[in-house]
């Protein structure tokens, strides 16, 4: 990359040819304010604070729109640029309540930090906090708040709502001072409104806010950490602010956000919920509370014995490290290993063939996209930020009606003319219907890309570490209504997602043994012999094989339970036996059901978030389906 010589403040950087002035300078850890700039939006240059001087032609300039040029000499510390600074913060301010003190922003507001820093220390008009009062536009929502009087209008919010998740639910009404954001359809929550909360992230002041979060707690008593999430199988890079259960916060998640990149959808910004809420900590044999290494050693000696008759169920929600284990533990007992993959993304895969490995990183590459199988949107909401381009639709759709698709049929994939992608959303594709899907994309492998997508986050692990191991989830439950299976290891309730409670419960009660590793104290928990914690967002220490590749999940809540010590613990017990994996792969499917996608309902995690569950029945019945 071509690289120019510029100076600021009296020292000279060599910055890449093309980058503004502003990033020139952030990269250089020189400060210099602004509000309307954002890594990953579109520059507007609307707040005019970033001003800086060129001293080579005499004149200020707006550092975020302008690019750098060889030999430049720019002051951020000249008096007309402090003087602008001042007279621009004072305008914010003279128009502003000033309600810091009951304002959820407060402590991390730009506003709030550049008056300290640049601006006015007092108001110099004197203007009432009554003559303040802006037009109140109410969203109608129960998640998402407007104060008008806050606002700088730095259009951050739309363009994030246009440019990044393609949503388009807000909009700019009025002009000058009276300029509102408004949304673009009401209520608010039954809009096409994603409820990402990405909106309440970039917002620089207190002018959008989270409901679920307002008046909970002041942003400095939080502990905060970055993590990768797991609520879906994106693998987005996402903040968790939690409390530590003392003076200054009770112990629980109060938020999640994500960092610049903006990567975050409804399951993880308003799911955070279910970490808090009838959770599974410690491990619980016949129904009194036990040690780790107890529990572990009592189920080493379960699968030693019994390790033939034993079905492990594993859940695409553990990370890569949890299932490596769970491997070495059937290979070393001769137990079963199966998953709900097992009933529709194998089956296509067994046709299909070994899938490309595409990224999220890679579809920028391509020209345009052909989406087959459930709605990306719903299943994958952060996927669907970043297929920009012409888009093609086979089947029905809801949310993915924001990319505009063309719909055509199988058959028209054999016409595409440029480089283009085609996504295969195999959730829900049951058996012969998968089969069949696989077999006939399998032929046109030569004439486009193939991305091959589930909705369970860690579907490509599972794949990966178990690949032809894996047996038929319905050949062994029918094993266990036979009674040739007499116990089962279940991880995650992913079985609850495709079978109904009523079948599934009924199984349990033909085992001589359930154990069940959850995050839920209730549920399918309440029904095993030996209950075992099973760790979600921000609990987890391990790697995860997400589209956007392996990512690391690390383990920053302090009460999370230590589910690598026990799986050391279980393979230590185990010993060295080597007896192989057994694999049964008949088939059946009765009484398999399609799992739900929805937006705000798509896994049995989101399934126990209070916040999407509210979102979910507000919604059920307003999308339509287009064919």
């Amino acid at each position: 990359m071509e690289k120019v010589r510029i100076t600021i403040d009296g020292k000279e950087y060599e910055v890449q040819k093309g980058k503004t002035v502003l990033q020139a300078a952030l990269e250089n850890g020189i400060a210099i304010p602004y509000f309307c700039y954002h890594p990953r939006l579109k520059i507007i240059g609307a707040c005019r604070m970033c001003i800086v001087y060129n001293e080579k032609t005499g004149r200020l300039i707006t550092s975020c729109n302008t690019p750098v040029e060889d030999g430049m000499v720019i002051s951020t510390k000249h008096d007309l640029v402090k003087a602008n600074q001042k007279y621009l913060l004072q305008a914010f301010m003279t128009r502003h309540p000033l309600d810091c003190p009951i304002c959820d922003k407060a402590g991390e507001c730009d506003l709030q930090n550049y008056g300290a820093i640049f601006g006015p220390q007092r108001q110099i008009v004197p203007v009432s906090a009554l003559e303040k009062e802006r037009h109140y536009v109410d969203w109608e929502s129960d998640f998402l708040e407007y104060y008008s009087n806050r606002c700088v209008v730095c259009y951050r919010c739309t363009r994030a709502c246009d440019d990044v998740v393609g949503a388009h639910a807000l909009y700019i009404e009025e002009r000058g001072f009276q300029s509102n954001i408004a949304p673009a359809v009401r209520p608010m929550d039954t809009s096409s409104c994603e409820m990402c909360g990405i909106c309440v992230h970039v917002c620089p002041v207190g002018a959008i806010i989270s409901k679920p979060f307002k008046y909970w707690t002041r942003s400095w008593l939080l502990e905060r950490a970055s993590t990768h999430c797991f609520n879906c199988a994106v693998g987005c890079e996402v903040q968790v602010e939690f409390g530590l259960g003392d003076w200054r916060s009770q112990r629980k998640v109060y938020r999640t956000k994500p960092t610049d990149e903006l990567n975050i959808c409804a399951k993880t910004f308003f799911g955070y919920d279910v970490l808090n809420e009838n959770r599974l900590l410690s491990c619980y044999l016949h129904g009194k509370e036990e040690s780790p290494s107890n529990v572990a050693s009592f189920l080493a000696n379960i699968l030693k014995e019994r390790g033939e008759s034993t079905a492990i169920v594993v859940s695409p929600y553990l990370s890569n490290e949890v299932l490596q284990s769970i491997r070495s533990v059937a290979e070393a007992v001769g137990s079963f290993i199966t998953s709900t993959l097992s009933l529709d993304l194998y089956p296509f895969l067994e046709a299909f063939g070994e899938p490309k490995d595409v990224s999220v990183h890679d579809l920028s590459s391509y020209e345009g996209f052909v989406l087959i199988g459930e709605d990306i949107t719903s299943s994958l909401p952060v996927l669907s930020y970043y297929i920009k381009g012409k888009v093609y639709r086979v089947g029905e759709f809801s949310r993915d009606s924001k990319l505009r698709p063309h719909v055509i049929d199988l058959e028209s994939l054999k016409d595409l003319e440029g480089k283009f992608l085609v996504l295969v959303n195999t959730t829900g594709l049951i058996g012969d219907k998968a089969r069949a899907l696989g077999e006939y994309l399998k032929s046109l492998k030569d004439r486009v890309d193939f991305m091959v997508l589930h909705k369970d986050a860690n579907f490509k692990g599972v794949y990966r570490i178990f690949g032809d191991k894996l047996s038929h989830l319905g050949g062994l439950l029918e094993e266990v209504q036979r009674g040739k299976i007499k116990n089962l290891v279940v991880f995650g309730e992913d079985i609850l997602d495709y079978y109904p409670e009523e079948y599934v419960y009924g199984l349990f009660e033909k085992l001589e043994h359930l154990v069940v590793f959850s995050p839920f104290a209730d549920g399918l928990s309440s029904y095993a012999g030996i209950r075992i914690p099973m760790n979600l967002l921000g609990e987890v220490e391990g790697t995860f094989s997400s589209l956007f590749g392996d990512v690391p999940s690390r383990r920053i809540l302090p009460w999370a339970f230590n589910d690598r010590d026990f799986f050391q613990a279980l393979t230590s017990a185990v010993g060295s036996l080597n007896k192989g994996i057994k694999i049964l792969k008949k088939e059946s499917y009765q009484p398999v059901k399609t799992p739900e996608v929805h937006l705000y309902r798509s896994s049995w995690i989101t399934r126990r978030s209070q916040n999407l569950s509210k979102l979910y029945e507000k919604n059920s019945t307003v999308l339509q389906r287009w064919t």
